[in-house]
């Protein structure tokens, strides 16, 4: 098969699922298609495509708890924090009974505790020698000499 018959090919396969699928292949158009193509890709690993499908989804349906759930998890798992407590809350105001969401968020506070508790930490002081002891000097280098 020649390099022009194969792009035929590719072209037309492209054609065809356009005609059958136009919402995989365009873009899903209601705020269920988004967050399913984002617990689709959340699946597969795909964290930030998971964020663009749901934070698309967001605009769609600004107060659907699930979704905002959903979204607080992706930043969580993606590091951003800040922005994934700032979700966590809209998602509880949205459905304060939910108890998955309240759970979700309890489990992510006591990590980002954790975290912060660490980031805020001095770095601790060598320890002090004992009196008369004598310092070990450390060991050399591996390209510095030896005796």
């Amino acid at each position: 098969m020649t390099h022009f018959q194969i792009r035929t090919l590719v072209r037309l396969s492209a054609v065809l699922l356009l005609a059958f699928f136009p919402g995989v292949i365009i873009g899903a158009d209601s705020a269920k298609e988004q967050m399913q193509f984002g617990v689709k890709a959340a699946k597969d690993g795909l964290w930030r495509e998971a964020l663009f499908r749901w934070e698309k989804a967001l605009k769609l349906d600004p107060t659907n708890a699930r979704l905002l759930n959903n979204l607080a998890v992706a930043y969580e798992t993606t590091g951003n924090f800040e922005k994934a407590e700032a979700v966590y809350q809209q998602a509880l105001r949205a459905d304060p009974g939910n108890r998955d969401i309240k759970q979700n968020h309890d489990l992510f506070m006591s990590y980002y505790k954790q975290i912060q508790s660490r980031q805020e930490k001095p770095p601790a002081p060598p320890a002090p020698s004992a009196p008369g002891a004598v310092e070990t000097p450390p060991p050399p280098a591996d390209d510095a000499p030896r005796r």
